[in-house]
């Protein structure tokens, strides 16, 4: 996995787009004629927002649109959209599936939700949309979606994590950013106690839930710890050096570089203090660029915040990795109505041409799933940072693996015992890992 995903990374073009392929010409308006009405249900995540060419503040409003556009070719076709938190769609969906009642049409995280209702055989096979453009599709993207061998989902794109600096925090402080787009954790501790003080927090951490997790463990393997054995059957993240790492973000917390709440922080809650110009780094992921172009235009964000990225911090000595995460796309779900189905297909084959991925990656500064939806990305700070990035090992944390929401929701708690001082660095660890390695050895 780790391989391929890297692959898909490395794949984005800094400059220049691919020239579009035959799929994208513009569809004709179906015939008319004596068609029975069908309709269509989506729910889709709140994955992306602020489409360029399209009127599209808040989540959802993009899906509806086209929804709006795919009608038109089709009038005997009405879509449904309805816009659901991430933070409550695996709920949601999950009973939906068992009262027999899913959406037709699914916007979701495909590695750790998506692949689960694969798994249950409630999903439709999606070679029909590709067979036409095969080659225009990243191998690496296809390969998300491919459960037990059979392609099951879409992707999209998916997102780096970048660790953000406030530059105009560090400037009024006059402490310098580091021009490498790099830093150790002394390079970075003896900046934060010069940034800090009583109006500006150093860091935040979070640890309310299971929601952009794979930051937290970006930063427990910052002294070289492995997350688990190479074919992820074993889990080994409570190592030396995973113990070593918790301990350093525990230690900043008793210095008073750490936004107070770790255990009830969450990844909003971290982006709002950054936002709002109180919080000095931003543990986050590459959409945060557009997010806060946008929110400076609106007002949503401090008009004094100026993000300058840079890669994963590590100890000493440590070869800095990242994590991916935003590895969304569409399913459908099985249908009995064959005209039903066969609309389905057409509308996720309407959803996912090239020019709608290269816009929703844009705006997001993702990674294009399709090699015809790359873009010049025109923001310095952004290019210059993905230019590192593009060169880091990713590190791969099993989200395939049909527990993995399971395992989630086994590792923040661990996080929130260790920032209350409910229990060691190495006893959270070692409790994580138990249950973690239990998840993994059933069958």
């Amino acid at each position: 996995m780790e391989k391929i995903v890297k692959k898909g990374l490395s794949i984005l073009l800094i400059t220049g787009v691919a020239a579009g392929c035959a799929s994208n010409q513009d569809p004709k308006p179906q015939a008319g004629g004596n068609v029975k009405p069908i309709t269509l249900t989506m729910w889709a995540g709140t994955g992306f927002k602020d489409i360029e060419g399209y009127e599209s503040k808040n989540y959802g409003d993009w899906e509806k649109q086209k929804a709006q556009e795919f009608q038109k070719l089709h009038p005997n076709v009405t879509v449904k959209v309805e816009s659901v938190p991430f933070s409550d769609i695996e709920q949601k969906v999950n009973v939906a599936v068992a009262g027999n009642n899913p959406p037709d049409i699914l916007y979701d995280n495909i590695p750790i939700r998506i692949s689960k209702h694969a798994r249950k055989d409630v999903l439709i096979e999606l070679d029909d949309v590709v067979k036409d453009d095969k080659a225009d599709w990243k191998e690496a993207f296809l390969n998300m979606g491919t459960i037990n061998g059979k392609l099951y989902a879409l992707p999209l794109g998916s997102v780096p994590q970048v660790v953000f600096l406030n530059k105009t925090i560090f400037e009024k402080k006059g402490v310098t950013v580091p021009k490498d787009r790099s830093w150790t954790w002394n390079e970075m501790k003896d900046a934060l106690k010069k940034v800090a003080d009583k109006n500006t927090y150093g860091i935040a951490y979070f640890a309310k839930n299971e929601q952009a997790d794979q930051l937290m463990v970006s930063n427990v393997l910052a002294a070289g710890a492995q997350w688990a054995n190479k074919d992820i059957t074993e889990y080994t993240v409570n190592s030396s050096e995973g113990v070593e790492a918790l301990s350093f973000m525990l230690s900043l917390q008793e210095e008073g570089l750490v936004a107070p709440g770790t255990a009830t922080m969450d990844v909003n809650g971290n982006f709002e203090l950054f936002k709002q110009g109180k919080l000095a780094i931003l543990n986050h992921t590459s959409p945060v660029y557009g997010d806060l172009e946008a929110g400076k235009k609106n007002g949503a964000v401090d008009p004094s915040v100026e993000a300058f990225g840079i890669i994963p911090v590590v100890k000493e000595g440590v070869t800095p990795r990242i994590t991916v995460t935003g590895e969304n796309g569409y399913a459908i779900f099985k249908q009995d109505d064959p005209e039903k189905k066969k609309m389905a297909v057409e509308f996720v084959k309407f959803l996912t041409q090239p020019e709608n991925i290269k816009a929703i990656n844009k705006a997001t500064y993702g990674i294009s799933a399709r090699k015809s939806g790359t873009y010049e990305i025109t923001n310095k700070d952004a290019a210059e940072v993905f230019e590192q990035l593009n060169k880091l090992e990713i590190v791969d944390l099993g989200k395939n693996k049909a527990y993995f929401s399971t395992l989630r929701q086994k590792f923040y708690p661990e996080m929130q015992a260790a920032f209350l001082k409910a229990k060691s660095p190495k006893q959270a660890l070692d409790d994580f890992v138990k249950n973690a390695n239990e998840l993994a050895a059933k069958k």
